[in-house]
C-alpha cells in the first residue's frame, strides 16, 4: 500500500484554496467504504457524503440494525443469505477506521471536476472541496416500462429488498416476480426462506441464452454461477412455479394491480396478483457523473449509458464547455462505473484509492506501481463471471420498445406516443422534448425516462452520426431548499462569476440588438 507523507496543503486545488479533505468520497456501498479504508490507512484524509442513514449502500442495506438483538434477526439474517451478513466486517472496519469524516444523510446536488462538491444535510447546505473525488453512488435498476407499471402494487425487485433488509416487512398475497438476472432468483429464494411463496416467476431469459453463455464462462466465474444454480435448485425443489421466454408483460387493475398478463410459447395467460415484482438487470447511475461534465458512452446491448474511464476509474471530460478549468480530479468506482456486483465494487474501491494515492504521493516507483497493478489483478478476478451473466441475462423487458399508451415520465404522465410524435415533427434533441413536453422535468429529473427517450430517439432518427446524450444537467441535481440555498456555506464567490454570453444577442452602438 503506498503510504501519504505529504499532508494537506494548498496544492492544485480550485482558485488556490485550502481543501476540506484529501479525498471526498461519494457513497458509503461496497466501492465507497472500500476505498475511504484503504485511502484513510495510508494517510489521507477523508470525507465520505452519503445519502442513506447508515454505511452498506443496497446491497448491505440496514445491515448494521440487522446484527443487534431486536426479535427476528436470525431469520432475517438467514433468509437474506451469507452474502449480505458478510458485509459487516467491511462496516465495521469503516466505522472504526481513523481519518474517515462520515457524513449520513447527506446529498450530493452539485459536483465539479474540480473536487468541488455541493452537499445537503437537512436544512443546511454548503460546498467542500478536496484533491481528488471518488464517485461510488452505485446503481438503478433499468427502467422497464409496459402497460400498468404505474399501477400501486407494481415494484422493482430492489424496493421490495429494501422492505425486507430496513422496513423487516414483507409481501403478502400472491407475488409474481418477472423479468431476467441472478436478482430475481435471489430474491425468490429470500421470499421462500421467509415463508412466502411466489406465484410465479416469469423470465424473460431463455434456454439458449444460457447455452450461448457457456462459451463465456470462466474458471474464476465458476463460484458465482455454482450460487445461482444453488438458488434455482432450491426453488424448483421448493415447487415454485417457473416460466421463461415470457414476453408482453401486462398489469391490469384498478386502485391498484389486480392482475397480469403475459405470453408465454405463444398463449395468452393471465393470473390473478396483489404484487408485481419486476426486474430487468441494473445499470450505472449516471447523474451525478453527468452533472459533473464527465464523459459518458452508450452501452446499446445494455440499453444504459456508462461513464468514460480509465481502468483505475480515472474520469473523462465530456467535449465541450465546463464550470471549471484544470484537469478533472474525479474517479468513479463501483456499479456507478461498470456493474460487476458487491466484491467486484470492493476491489475496484481499492484499485481507484491506490491510483489516487499513487498520484496524491507524487511519486512513482516499482512499489506504488505494483500496488496499483495488483488491485487491477483482484478486479478482474472479481468480475470474472460478468460475461457469462450479460449473455445468460440479457435485458429482456426493455428488450422491445413500449407501447404508444405506455407511460413513459410517470412524472408527468407523458406517454411513449406523444414522446414520438414530437420526434416525427423534427424535435430530435433530448433538451428541446424537455422543454417542449416537460418530459425529465419532475421530481426524479429523467433518471428515469431518460433511457427510454433516448431508445425512441434511436428507433425514429436513423441518421444520427452520435447517440444523443442525457438531459443537459445543471446544478442543484437534487431538491435544494431555499433556504438551505440561503445560508450557503464554504461558497466561492469566484463560482459565480463565471458568466458566458455567447447565446446572447450582441448590443449595437444605438442599443438595440443585432
Amino acid at each position: 500500500m503506498t503510504i501519504l507523507t505529504n499532508p494537506i496543503s494548498p496544492g492544485e486545488v480550485p482558485n488556490g484554496r485550502v481543501p476540506d479533505a484529501d479525498v471526498i468520497v461519494i457513497g458509503a456501498g461496497p466501492a465507497g467504504m472500500a476505498a475511504a479504508v484503504e485511502l484513510a490507512s495510508a494517510g489521507s484524509q477523508v470525507v465520505v457524503l452519503d445519502l442513506q442513514p447508515a454505511p452498506g449502500g443496497q446491497i448491505f442495506r440496514a445491515l448494521d440494525a440487522n446484527f443487534g438483538d431486536r426479535p427476528g434477526t436470525e431469520v432475517l439474517l438467514k433468509a437474506l443469505g451469507p452474502t449480505y451478513a458478510a458485509g459487516h466486517t467491511l462496516i465495521q472496519k469503516f466505522r472504526t477506521t481513523p481519518r474517515i469524516d462520515y457524513r449520513p444523510e447527506t446529498a450530493v446536488w452539485d459536483l465539479r471536476a474540480d473536487g468541488t462538491v455541493g452537499w445537503l444535510k437537512g436544512e443546511v447546505a454548503g460546498y467542500l472541496r478536496a484533491r481528488h473525488v471518488l464517485l461510488a453512488n452505485g446503481a438503478m435498476e433499468r427502467p422497464t416500462p409496459f402497460p400498468g407499471w404505474t399501477l400501486p402494487g407494481v415494484m422493482t425487485a430492489g424496493a421490495v429488498q429494501t422492505l425486507i433488509k430496513a422496513g423487516r416487512l414483507q409481501p403478502e398475497g400472491r407475488v409474481v416476480l418477472a423479468g431476467t438476472g441472478p436478482l430475481i432468483f435471489l430474491l425468490a429464494e429470500q421470499l421462500r426462506r421467509l415463508g412466502v411463496r411466489p406465484a410465479l416467476i416469469a423470465r424473460t431469459d431463455r434456454l439458449r441464452h444460457k447455452i450461448a453463455a457457456l462459451s463465456r464462462l470462466r474458471l474464476a466465474g465458476l463460484p458465482a454461477l455454482l450460487k445461482g444454480v444453488g438458488w434455482l435448485t432450491r426453488l424448483r425443489f421448493a415447487g415454485i412455479p417457473m416460466r421463461s421466454g415470457i414476453t408482453e408483460l401486462q398489469a391490469h387493475g384498478g386502485s391498484q394491480v389486480e392482475r397480469v398478463s403475459m405470453t408465454v410459447a405463444g398463449m395468452r395467460v393471465e393470473l390473478a396478483c396483489d404484487l408485481l415484482v419486476v426486474h430487468d438487470g441494473i445499470v450505472p447511475a449516471v447523474d451525478l457523473a453527468h452533472g459533473a461534465g464527465l464523459a459518458l458512452e452508450w452501452q446499446k446491448a445494455d440499453a444504459c449509458w456508462r461513464p468514460k474511464t480509465a481502468r483505475d476509474g480515472r474520469a473523462q471530460l465530456a467535449p465541450g464547455a465546463t464550470l471549471t478549468t484544470g484537469p478533472c480530479r474525479i474517479h468513479v468506482s463501483g456499479d456507478a462505473r461498470m456493474i460487476g456486483g458487491a466484491d467486484a465494487a470492493i476491489a475496484h474501491g481499492r484499485h481507484a484509492a491506490r491510483a489516487i494515492l499513487s498520484e496524491l504521493s507524487g511519486a512513482s516507483s516499482l512499489k506504488v506501481d505494483s500496488d496499483v497493478e495488483g488491485a487491477a489483478v483482484c478486479v478482474q478476478r472479481a468480475i470474472a463471471a460478468r460475461p457469462f451473466i450479460d449473455t445468460a441475462f440479457p435485458p429482456g423487458l426493455a428488450s422491445q420498445l413500449p407501447e404508444d399508451a405506455t407511460i413513459i415520465c410517470r412524472c408527468e404522465e407523458i406517454t411513449a406516443g406523444t414522446l414520438r410524435a414530437i420526434i416525427r415533427q423534427g424535435a430530435t434533441d433530448m433538451d428541446l422534448i424537455r422543454g417542449v413536453l416537460r418530459c425529465g422535468m419532475g421530481p426524479c429529473q429523467g433518471r428515469t425516462c431518460s433511457v427510454t427517450l433516448a431508445r425512441l430517439l434511436e428507433e425514429t432518427v436513423t441518421q444520427q452520426s452520435e447517440f444523443p446524450v442525457p438531459f443537459r444537467a445543471r446544478p442543484p441535481l437534487r431538491p435544494l431548499p431555499l433556504a438551505a440555498l440561503a445560508g450557503l456555506t464554504g461558497f466561492d464567490p469566484q463560482l459565480a462569476e463565471i458568466v458566458s454570453l455567447d447565446d446572447k444577442p450582441e448590443a449595437s452602438s444605438d442599443g438595440s440588438h443585432a
